[in-house]
C-alpha cells in the first residue's frame, strides 16, 4: 500500500495527492508522486527538483507545495521511500548529512 502524506480536506476534494509507491523501480531517483486527479508531477526527495521536463511548482497548488515542503513532512518522505526501497536506494536524511559532515572535520 503506497504512503500518502495526508493533506488538508479541502485539497483532497480537488484531487490533491502526495504519495511514495510501493512498486516503484528501487533504482531511479528516489522521488514523491504528486497527483491532481489523473496529472502527476515526480518530485527528487533528494534534490526537491522536478524530474520530468516541464514541471514545475507553478502547477502545484500553494497549500500542497508547502505541505511538501514543512520540514517534517520533507524528511517523513524521505523515511518512507527509504523504508520501502532503502535496501537499493535509500535517501541519505539531512541529519545524516549534518553528522558526517561534521564527523569530517
Amino acid at each position: 500500500m503506497p504512503f500518502q502524506l495526508p493533506l488538508p480536506h479541502p485539497l483532497t476534494l480537488e484531487g490533491w495527492k502526495v504519495r511514495i509507491h510501493d512498486a516503484e523501480n528501487p533504482y531511479e531517483e528516489p522521488h514523491v508522486t504528486i497527483y491532481k486527479k489523473t496529472r502527476k508531477w515526480r518530485l527528487s526527495l533528494r534534490s526537491g527538483l522536478f524530474l520530468d521536463r516541464g514541471d514545475s511548482w507553478n502547477d502545484i497548488h500553494d497549500a500542497v507545495r508547502e505541505a511538501i515542503q514543512d520540514s517534517t513532512h520533507w524528511s517523513l518522505l524521505q523515511r518512507e521511500w527509504s523504508n520501502r526501497h532503502g535496501s537499493k536506494n535509500p535517501v541519505q536524511l539531512e541529519e545524516e548529512n549534518h553528522e558526517r559532515g561534521a564527523n569530517n572535520h
